[in-house]
C-alpha cells in the first residue's frame, strides 16, 4: 500500500512568492505616483502654451497693446472664441491666472511651485 502525500506549495515557498510580490510592489507605487505628477505638470504646461497663444491671437484681432490688463470678460471672450474646449482646468488643481498683455508668461498657474510653469 502506497502512502500519498499532500503534493502542494509549502509555507516557505508561499512566503517567498509574497515577499517577491511584496517587493515589487513597493517599487511599483511610488513610481505610479511619480509618473501621475510628471503627466499632470506636462498637461498644466501644454494648457498654458495655448492660453498665450490664444491671448496672442486675441491680442493682436482686437488690436490690444502691451501692458493691458485682462479682465475677467476678456478672459471670457478669449475662451470663448479663441481657445477650443472652453475654459481648461489644470490637472493638478491650480487656476490659471492672466498678466498684462505681452508679459512674458501672459498666462500662469497657481500650482507654480510644483512645476506648473512655462
Amino acid at each position: 500500500m502506497r502512502i500519498r502525500y499532500n503534493e502542494g506549495f509549502s509555507i516557505i515557498e508561499i512566503m517567498t512568492v509574497l515577499a517577491i510580490i511584496a517587493i515589487a510592489i513597493s517599487i511599483a507605487i511610488p513610481n505610479f505616483f511619480k509618473m501621475s505628477e510628471i503627466s499632470k505638470r506636462t498637461v498644466c504646461i501644454n494648457n498654458l502654451r495655448k492660453i498665450t497663444a490664444a491671448v496672442e491671437e486675441w491680442a493682436l484681432e482686437k488690436n490690444i497693446m502691451s501692458g493691458t490688463s485682462i479682465s475677467p470678460t476678456q478672459q471670457e471672450d478669449i475662451y470663448g472664441n479663441y481657445f477650443r474646449g472652453g475654459t481648461p482646468k489644470c490637472p493638478g488643481g491650480g487656476q490659471y491666472m492672466f498678466k498684462e498683455v505681452g508679459d512674458n508668461p501672459q498666462v500662469y498657474c497657481t500650482e507654480e511651485d510644483k512645476g506648473h510653469k512655462l
